[in-house]
């Protein structure tokens, strides 16, 4: 199961991410506390995305009549993404070594590196 960049409902996202990781590391309950932060930030970075599909790119802003401005949401849902993935790239899962924490930092950059 992948996670739905375009999902809004954060326990969808929470359980997609536990499964995601749960294929390759045990994890532990510090991980699943920052899954539980991470997964309310995503779904309210989809939830602007669609506001900013609906309203347009561009909307009348700033100091002029009629100014055109890039659509704050955008901003706001490229933040909540960064702060997601930092969270979920701290996901290390049970174990000792080098290895441990290796493959989250993959599926962390597989799956979020073309949004952040």
């Amino acid at each position: 199961m992948n996670v739905d960049p375009t999902e809004k409902d954060a326990g969808k996202i929470r359980a997609a991410l536990v499964e995601l990781y749960e294929t390759e590391l045990d994890l532990e309950p510090t991980d699943l506390a920052l899954i539980d932060v991470a997964a309310p930030m995503l779904a309210r970075a989809a939830q602007l995305d669609a506001v900013v599909r609906r309203e347009g790119q561009m909307i009348p802003g700033g100091n002029r009549a009629g100014m055109m401005v890039l659509h704050p949401g955008i901003a706001q849902a490229q933040l909540s993404r960064t702060q997601a993935a930092g969270h979920l790239a701290k996901i290390r899962g049970e174990g000792e070594g080098s290895r441990r924490g290796h493959n989250a930092r993959d599926a962390v950059g597989a799956r979020w590196g073309n949004r952040v």
